[in-house]
C-alpha cells in the first residue's frame, strides 16, 4: 500500500475489487439486456454477484501469500536426524568417489552433534528493499546485550544486506546469522513474501519491522500494521510486527510567542524502535538455545550442498578427459573417412559409447542401447537448433585465418564433427550432474535437455573459447599429434 492519495489509472482501479467486479457486473448485464427484454430481479441479489465478484479477484490478486508448507518444529532431534541424514549422504558420495576429500566436512558434522553451549556473540542481518532504512536502523541497534544480571554481556554482531542481492548471495550470507530482522514500509510485495517463506522454511528467526510508520496518517497505520500482523499469521511466525520510525520524517509545528504571535517551524522527532530493544533483549535471554539450534540446522544443510558440490567437481574433473577423447576420435574419423554416411554412423556411435561411460561416472545405468538412443536424439537437437550450420561457419571463419596444414581439405569436416561432439560431451555432463546419484536410472527430459544444449552451445561460441579450441585441434590433428585413440 502506497502513501494515501487520491490516485487514478488502469493500475489503480485493479487494486479495487469491487471496482473491477462493478464494471465486469455492468458489462454483463448490458449483454443480457441486450439479449433478453423480459425484466430479471437483479435488484436482489446483484449486490451478492458483485461482492463474490470482487472477493474472486481479490482472492486471485493475493494468490501468492497462500500459506507455505509447515514444517515440523525444530527440536533436538530433528537436528539430530538431519546430521544422521548428512552422514548417510556423505558416506555414499564418499564410496562413489574414494578419492574424493570429505574428511573436513565429516568432522564439522560430528562437531555439531555436541550440546551447544550458550554464545558469547549473536550475528544478525537487517534485510530490506532499497531506501527502507537498513542504515538508520543499524546505526540505532545496540552492539551488545546482557541477558543475565551476573552474565557477561553478549556481543552483537549486525550486518547489512540488500534485497536486491542474488538469492544465493542472501542464503550464504543468512546461514549462520542468529537473528534477521526484516524492514518493510508498507504491504508485503510478492518479492518480500517469498523472502519471508524461506527465512520461515529454513528455520530462521527473523522479525518484520513497519518502518517509516511515520509518513502514514494514524488510521492507515493500523490498517497496514493489521494487514502485516495477518501474513504473518500465516507464515506460523510468533513474533508481532513491530512498527518503528528509524529516521522519522520532519513535522510542521507552531511556535506561539510572548506577545501572542505564533511562528512555524519544522521540527524532526527522535527515533522510535517500539519495543524492538526489548523484545532482543527478552529473546537473548530465553531463546538462545533456539538461536543457536537454528543455526547449528542450516550449517548441517550447507554441509550436505558442500558435499554434493564437491562430489559434483570430482565427477566433471573425471568426465572432461572422456569427453577430449571422444571428440578428437570423431575429428580423426571424419578427416579419414570419405563416405559421409559412414562419418554420421561412426559418429553415433563414438557418441553412444561416451553416453554410456558418461552415465557410469555418474552412477547412472543406461544400457548400450539406450545410449545409441540419446546419442541420435543429441544429433536431432544440434540439428534442429542450426548448431550444425553455425558451428561451420564459425571455425570456417578461423580455419581461412589459420589453416591446419594436415588434410586441409577435411579439416572444417573434422573440426565440425570434434565440436558437435563437444557440446554434445559437456550438454550430458550438466545434464547428468541435475541428475541425483541416488536414481537407478536418469530421468531423460528432452526438454530440458535441448535447453542445456542451447546453454552450452552459446557459452561455447564466444570468440576465445573457440579460439582456445582451435589451437588445441591444431596439436591434436596434426601429424606430429596422432589423434588420441
Amino acid at each position: 500500500m502506497g502513501q494515501p492519495g487520491l490516485k487514478t489509472g488502469f493500475k489503480t482501479v485493479l487494486k479495487k475489487p469491487l471496482v473491477v467486479g462493478g464494471i465486469g457486473l455492468s458489462a454483463l448485464l448490458g449483454l443480457w439486456s441486450a439479449t433478453h427484454s423480459a425484466e430479471q430481479p437483479w435488484d436482489q441479489w446483484g449486490l451478492w454477484i458483485l461482492s463474490g465478484l470482487g472477493l474472486v479477484i481479490w482472492r486471485w490478486r493475493r494468490r501468492y501469500q497462500v500459506s507455505p508448507e509447515q514444517r515440523p518444529a525444530l527440536t533436538p532431534e530433528v537436528l539430530q536426524t538431519a546430521i544422521a541424514n548428512g552422514e548417510k549422504l556423505l558416506a555414499r558420495r564418499q564410496s562413489q568417489a574414494p578419492d574424493l576429500a570429505l574428511e573436513d566436512l565429516a568432522q564439522e558434522l560430528q562437531a555439531l552433534q555436541q550440546s551447544a553451549s550458550q554464545p558469547q556473540a549473536l550475528n544478525g542481518i537487517v534485510l530490506g528493499e532499497k531506501r527502507s532504512g537498513k542504515t538508520s536502523l543499524l546505526d540505532l541497534l545496540p552492539s551488545q546485550l546482557t541477558p543475565g544480571e551476573e552474565e557477561k554481556p553478549l556481543i552483537l554482531n549486525w550486518q547489512v544486506v540488500a534485497a536486491e542481492t542474488p538469492p544465493e548471495t542472501i542464503a550464504q550470507s543468512m546461514a549462520d546469522a542468529h537473528w534477521i530482522l526484516v524492514l518493510t514500509t508498507g504491504d508485503l510485495t510478492s518479492a518480500q513474501w517469498q523472502v519471508l517463506e524461506f527465512l520461515q522454511t529454513h528455520h530462521h528467526h527473523w522479525q518484520l519491522l513497519f518502518n517509516k510508520q511515520d509518513i502514514y496518517p494514524i488510521g492507515d497505520r493500523q490498517t497496514l500494521w493489521d494487514q502485516l500482523q495477518h501474513q504473518v499469521n500465516q507464515l506460523g511466525n510468533p513474533n508481532p510486527v513491530i512498527p518503528i520510525s528509524a529516521a522519522p520524517q520532519a513535522i510542521q509545528i507552531r511556535r506561539y510567542l510572548a506577545d501572542g504571535q505564533w511562528e512555524d517551524d519544522q521540527e524532526t522527532p527522535p527515533p522510535d524502535l517500539g519495543n524492538l530493544i526489548s523484545q532482543l533483549q527478552q529473546r537473548a535471554a530465553e531463546q538462545w538455545e533456539s538461536l543457536v539450534l537454528g543455526q547449528q540446522w542450516r550449517r548441517c544443510q550447507a554441509i550436505n550442498q558442500e558435499v554434493e558440490e564437491r562430489w559434483r567437481e570430482n565427477r566433471r574433473t573425471l568426465a572432461l578427459p572422456l569427453v577430449e577423447q571422444a571428440q578428437w576420435l570423431t575429428a580423426g574419423t571424419a578427416l579419414v573417412n570419405p563416405v559421409a554416411n559412414l562419418d554420421l554412423l561412426t559418429a553415433i556411435a563414438i557418441n553412444g559409447q561416451l553416453v554410456w561411460d558418461l552415465g557410469e561416472l555418474y552412477h547412472q545405468k543406461i544400457s548400450l542401447s539406450q545410449a545409441q538412443t540419446v546419442a541420435k536424439e543429441m544429433g536431432a537437437i544440434l540439428i534442429k537448433l542450426g548448431m550444425v550450420e553455425l558451428s561451420t561457419q564459425a571455425l570456417g571463419a578461423l580455419l581461412k585465418s589459420q589453416p591446419l596444414t594436415y588434410l586441409a581439405g577435411g579439416a572444417l569436416q573434422g573440426l565440425s564433427a570434434a565440436y558437435l561432439t563437444r557440446i554434445a560431451g559437456l550438454s550430458l555432463i550438466t545434464f547428468l550432474e541435475s541428475q541425483s546419484p541416488d536414481l537407478s536410472e536418469p530421468q531423460w527430459d528432452w526438454q530440458k535437455l535441448t535447453a542445456v544444449v542451447k546453454q552450452t552451445f552459446e557459452q561455447n561460441q564466444r570468440r576465445a573459447v573457440l579460439q582456445g579450441f582451435f589451437q588445441r585441434a591444431r596439436q591434436q590433428l596434426s601429424p606430429a599429434s596422432p589423434t588420441t585413440a
